[in-house]
């Protein structure tokens, strides 16, 4: 029988991240399908909220990524930069930036597709909770 390869929410490696603001689902990486050169996540961030921890900048990563909303209504703020995140906007985050994502909606969860190249930065933002 070959590896799984097609994969639903349902079936995602599911956890919290920035001390639990965020919601992760991980669709493909190296546990879920043994893809190497990058991983795929559904996120989520509940209404009014953000994923910066109170007294910070934000945060960073070793490795660039790309953030793509699918729904809600949000922002995303690198280093001093902030741009709209809407339905159908896709963001670069170069490596080392300063980062951070708000909901702006007061009633709808922000909702988008994170991806990392190389894989594995998913794992180390599952661990740190």
């Amino acid at each position: 029988m070959s590896k799984k390869l097609a994969f639903t929410m349902d079936d995602a490696i599911k956890g919290v991240a920035h001390h639990g603001k965020v919601e992760v689902n991980i669709l493909i990486n190296e546990d879920t399908c043994g893809a190497k050169s990058f991983s795929l996540l559904v996120n989520k961030i509940k209404p009014a909220d953000t994923c910066q921890q109170e007294g910070t900048k934000g945060h960073s990563h070793e490795i660039e990524h790309g953030v793509y909303c699918l729904s809600g209504a949000g922002s995303i703020t690198i280093d001093e930069d902030t741009y709209p995140l809407l339905p159908g906007t896709a963001v670069f985050v170069p490596s080392r930036k300063l980062h951070y994502l708000t909901n702006l909606d007061p009633k709808e969860d922000l909702v988008y597709i994170i991806i990392y190249v190389p894989a594995g930065e998913e794992k180390l933002l599952l661990a740190k909770g």
